[in-house]
């Protein structure tokens, strides 16, 4: 099975902040049956930001969760019409997102393999160029599926 799917992928969201995007994440977790529960998702999307941005380099952000209400591990995309603050390493704003979801039973071993494997991809130029100039859901799909796969 392919880890990112497309109805897992939202293009051009108009959300203005961090705290909007935690929602969004969230409300989409519940209504897409990755999550059974969407406050406590939304609280620990909270709860990892506190301990340190996941506001990566160039645009990119890798929120991500671990709660008992998240059924099996997932990754949603969202894209943002206009940059947001995010405390990012390089100062930048942040419209690019990679948010992991993972269920408590598998914080140490799934979720530090997913985690390491996005932010590697992160760091290679050609990567995220194109996931910059992807238009379409299925294209971007594509691209980390492609490259993820790579990794295994």
């Amino acid at each position: 099975m392919e880890i990112i799917q497309t109805e897992k992928i939202f293009l051009k969201q108009s959300l203005a902040t961090q705290e909007e995007v935690f929602e969004f994440l969230a409300k989409q977790a519940e209504g897409l049956a990755i999550a059974t529960d969407k406050a406590q998702v939304y609280q620990k999307l909270i709860e990892r930001e506190n301990e340190g941005t996941t506001g990566m380099m160039d645009g990119f952000a890798i929120p991500h969760a671990k709660a008992t209400s998240i059924n099996e591990p997932n990754i949603i995309i969202v894209t943002l019409e206009q940059g947001i603050e995010w405390n990012s390493l390089d100062g930048q704003l942040i419209n690019f997102i990679i948010a992991l979801f993972i269920p408590d039973a598998q914080a140490g071993t799934t979720h530090l393999k997913l985690l390491s494997a996005v932010a590697r991809l992160l760091m290679r130029n050609e990567v995220t160029e194109e996931l910059k100039a992807a238009q379409s859901k299925e294209a971007i799909a594509t691209l980390l599926n492609e490259k993820l796969g790579e990794n295994e």
